[in-house]
């Protein structure tokens, strides 16, 4: 069984994945100042925690994908005669994972509170002496 060598890209695909690139940082920055502000908001929220572990699996799918793509170009080896094209697959995984997970989370979540019959509040903050319901600034950092 002879080794394959990996196709290079065609010039348009090098220029598409680089801009992919590009767009999977843009996405993993904005992902994560979301996951920041989010914590500082969320108080006791059933909603606001939600959104923060969404945001905080979301960020799994552009690492999945940032990792892949580095990989993926590489010449094939002794061990992985055929290249790395199939690391793909583990991105597409990852993402498939992150989505179950955050379900997972939801239907036990929601199932204690409905046993527990519990009904969570939404706190108030102070901000330069001013009592502020943390509501109001849940939104801007869902915006």
């Amino acid at each position: 069984m002879g080794r394959t060598r990996s196709s290079e890209l065609p010039q348009e695909l090098k220029q598409t994945l680089r801009r992919a690139r590009r767009l999977e940082w843009l996405t993993f920055v904005y992902m994560a100042s979301a996951v920041v502000l989010l914590a500082l908001v969320l108080g006791s929220s059933q909603a606001m925690k939600t959104a923060w572990i969404e945001d905080l699996l979301g960020l799994i799918p552009p690492v999945a994908f940032l990792v892949a793509a580095r990989y993926n170009t590489r010449e094939p080896t002794g061990r992985f005669p055929y290249g790395f094209h199939r690391i793909v697959s583990i991105g597409h995984l990852c993402s498939a994972i992150a989505l179950f997970v955050m379900g997972i989370y939801l239907l036990v979540e929601s199932i204690i509170k409905l046993l527990t019959a519990e009904y969570p509040t939404i706190n108030s903050v102070e901000i330069f002496g001013q009592t502020v319901w943390l509501g109001w600034l849940m939104l801007p950092a869902l915006t």
